[in-house]
């Protein structure tokens, strides 16, 4: 393997990483938020509370799934972008809490 294909591979893997990081910590940041809506919410944003955790489950099975570092442009890959970017959408309704994160963006 030549410097520059191994220089490219270190630093997709790097960055695979840091949105892997960003993703466990989007995970976390929607449970506690789902948890403290559910003490207070009405029929319908339970419903809807309970559709975001189903998102969040496939989502966070789908982390250590052995498909997850296949080609970028991949079905598996294209699933996983959408789910992500769908609750970086629900997370930031939230965006004010201090534990936001800035990378939760969409």
């Amino acid at each position: 393997m030549a410097d520059g294909e191994a220089a490219l591979k270190f630093q997709v893997t790097v960055q695979d990483e840091a949105v892997l990081d960003r993703d466990r910590a989007l995970v976390a940041f929607l449970k506690a938020r789902i948890a403290e809506r559910e003490e207070v919410a009405g029929r319908d944003e339970e419903r809807l509370l309970a559709g975001v955790a189903q998102c969040l489950l496939e989502f966070e099975e789908k982390f250590d799934h052995p498909h997850r570092g296949d080609d970028r442009y991949s079905f598996f890959a294209g699933q996983l972008q959408a789910l992500g970017w769908s609750l970086r959408c629900t997370a930031a309704v939230f965006s004010g809490h201090p534990d936001f994160q800035e990378n939760f963006r969409p």
